[in-house]
């Protein structure tokens, strides 16, 4: 007889991000408040603001590295908290190898679906072999752009995003996170309307190994 091997939250916390499931669809940042596909920069700043007061434990009006570390460690939590829920379809504290399965297939399947969506452009169901090229020409040129782009930018050193702690101090005040927060909007905010869309903003790497973020 077989046994169901079943995986409890401690463990499978460490190895949630191997079975990962996205939500439904690809949700807006939080920083999009009305949800209308797009931020604004009082939105922007709204949510930065939020950042750094979850982070100023002790009410000083500046984080240090030990409050940024501990906020840091509290939104991992949270993200393999959700990563587990989602994937412990009948809420019993443990997730079965099928739960697993079926969280790696559920996944599957929405991935496959974005591919369709985004490369069926006649709109019969199917990708057939002009769309197939036409999608590898594309994407061609993007790599072309972005390999001019990086060439042209050598010799220019390695650009870098706004540095919290501008004066090296080891504290951030509220100050330099307000000036670094305006300096990272506006080198988001390609076309300079004031308004961050789909597209702008940092490029999503393929994987997430060695992706480093920003912000805090």
């Amino acid at each position: 007889m077989s046994k169901t091997k079943r995986f409890t939250k401690p463990l499978l916390l460490s190895a949630a991000a191997a079975f990962a499931i996205t939500g439904v669809a690809l949700a807006a940042p939080k920083a999009d408040l009305n949800q209308d596909g797009q931020i604004t920069r009082a939105e922007f700043f709204a949510e930065a603001d939020a950042k750094f007061t979850a982070a100023d434990t002790n009410f000083d009006g500046q984080l240090t590295k030990e409050e940024m570390k501990v906020l840091r460690e509290k939104k991992r939590a949270e993200r393999q908290e959700k990563r587990f829920s989602t994937m412990d379809a009948n809420g019993d504290g443990a997730i079965t190898r099928a739960e697993i399965d079926a969280a790696k297939t559920a996944r599957k399947a929405k991935r496959d679906a974005r591919r369709l969506e985004k490369l069926d452009t006649n709109g019969d169901g199917a990708i057939d072999e002009t769309e197939q090229a036409a999608a590898k020409a594309l994407r061609d040129a993007k790599r072309g752009e972005r390999r001019a782009e990086r060439k042209g930018k050598r010799g220019e050193g390695k650009m870098r995003g706004p540095k919290r702690d501008a004066n090296g101090d080891g504290v951030i005040s509220r100050a330099e996170f307000d000036a670094s927060t305006e300096a990272l909007f506006i080198r988001m905010d390609a076309n300079g309307d004031g308004v961050l869309t789909k597209g702008e903003g940092p490029k999503h790497r393929k994987g997430r190994k060695g992706k480093k973020r920003g912000g805090m």
